[in-house]
């Protein structure tokens, strides 16, 4: 089977990004549409990363990455790397990933639509 290169691209609506307070992290594992009330994007972000990393053995590269624009916005930019495309699918199917994207657009939080970019790699290494 081969692996799985991607990029998703999400661009926060204006006033969305918001900074990540620590102390103001969910509970690991507890990303529930009622939690939602509170966060913004960037938060949702680092949670998803979390649990991506806790509940996906499959998922291989998960990085959470954000990129300031040369008009002065930002835009989140997820690096992932899944062993097979079925657990790509399978991801794309999780009640909690589902009930992230709901509250996406309930609340209004991306600019527009999230960008997936399917990568072939032709040439490099991961780790040393």
């Amino acid at each position: 089977m081969a692996e799985i290169h991607l990029i998703a691209t999400l661009r926060p609506a204006p006033g969305k990004a918001a900074e990540v307070h620590p102390s103001h992290f969910l509970p690991r594992f507890a990303l529930r549409r009622s939690l939602f009330t509170d966060l913004q994007l960037r938060q949702i972000l680092c949670e998803t990363a979390e649990n991506v990393e806790q509940l996906e053995p499959s998922c291989l590269t998960f990085l959470l990455t954000e990129c300031r624009r040369p008009d002065d916005t930002i835009e989140f930019k997820v690096i992932e790397r899944w062993a097979s495309q079925e657990a790509l699918e399978q991801h794309q199917h999780k009640s909690w990933l589902r009930t992230m994207y709901t509250a996406f657009d309930e609340r209004d939080l991306l600019a527009g639509p999230e960008e997936i970019e399917m990568l072939k790699v032709i040439s490099g290494f991961t780790t040393r």
